[in-house]
């Protein structure tokens, strides 16, 4: 990893691997959001089973990798913060996913997911170093976004210029959970709420940040939101992936913002497993 990303430090990647137990042809990759790591897509919540991807895509027939982002979870925070950047950021994605392949040799087919603030990161990393035969997009808003009952001007002026910062989850409770989700839940979730770079929350909230990005992937894209979520309009989304070869979009019924915590989680998951399925083998 220090071979590939250059700021002065060595720094590791953490990441875990999900295998199905027959012999699979697909790896799908799932980038966390802010204030998350690579536990929103395998959660240790002891009175809440069933809200695991990694359990659902390997009973598909497929692998599944997740990763830290670099400075979140358990990957190397560089310090300072100042040190690393989106693009650094990317760049350490890119490498871990190609050891990572490159350990498991084999042919297969690399599907690129990313969630709020992990889709920005998904995105940078597909413009730059096309690490993906196909990329999903989940809750990440090209457009001004909407961010439940605070604005991303207001959230910009409270944010510190460097460090790693804490989410402000509880304002944010109205855009990422309908009320139909367990406050016993939602309490869980929170507690392994962990630090984001300053760097990704700056750009997570100036508009059209990942525009020229979005424009310049030329693989199929799935755009995937909740009926609340940080798009005013997810139909509209896009219009920004100018030239995909493919755009879909899925707009989740009884969903708010972290789809996989929705009551309606299974129906995403296999929205995704469709649209995956719809392209083969690129």
């Amino acid at each position: 990893m220090s071979d590939t990303v250059s700021i002065g430090e060595r720094v590791e990647i953490a990441a875990s691997l999900f295998l199905p137990d027959a012999v699979w042809s697909e790896l799908v990759v799932a980038i966390h959001g802010g204030g998350y790591s690579r536990k929103y897509w395998h959660p240790e919540f002891r009175d809440y089973p069933g809200y695991s991807y990694a359990e659902y895509v390997t009973g598909t027939g497929k692998a599944l990798l997740t990763i830290d982002v670099l400075g979140m979870g358990e990957s190397t925070a560089p310090d300072p913060e100042s040190k690393i950047s989106r693009a650094t950021i990317a760049a350490a994605c890119d490498a871990a996913v190609r050891q990572v392949v490159n350990d498991l040799g084999g042919t297969f087919t690399l599907t690129g997911i990313g969630h709020s603030m992990g889709a920005m990161v998904a995105i940078t990393i597909q413009a730059t170093h096309k690490t993906f035969d196909r990329l999903a997009v989940l809750g990440w808003a090209n457009a001004p976004m909407f961010l439940g009952g605070t604005t991303s001007a207001e959230m910009m002026a409270a944010l510190p210029a460097h460090g790693y910062l804490p989410s402000p989850r509880a304002p944010l409770r109205p855009l990422c959970f309908l009320a139909d989700v367990p406050i016993g839940l939602i309490e869980a979730d929170e507690a392994q709420r962990g630090l984001s770079p300053a760097c990704l929350g700056r750009d997570a909230l100036t508009p059209g940040i990942v525009h020229a990005a979005a424009a310049s992937i030329v693989c199929p894209v799935l755009i995937l939101h909740g009926v609340v979520d940080t798009s005013p309009d997810p139909r509209a989304e896009a219009s920004y992936f100018t030239s995909s070869t493919n755009v879909d979009v899925v707009v989740l019924a009884d969903s708010a913002h972290c789809h996989n915590f929705a009551s309606s989680r299974i129906l995403g998951w296999q929205a995704i497993d469709r649209w995956i399925g719809s392209l083969g083998t690129q």
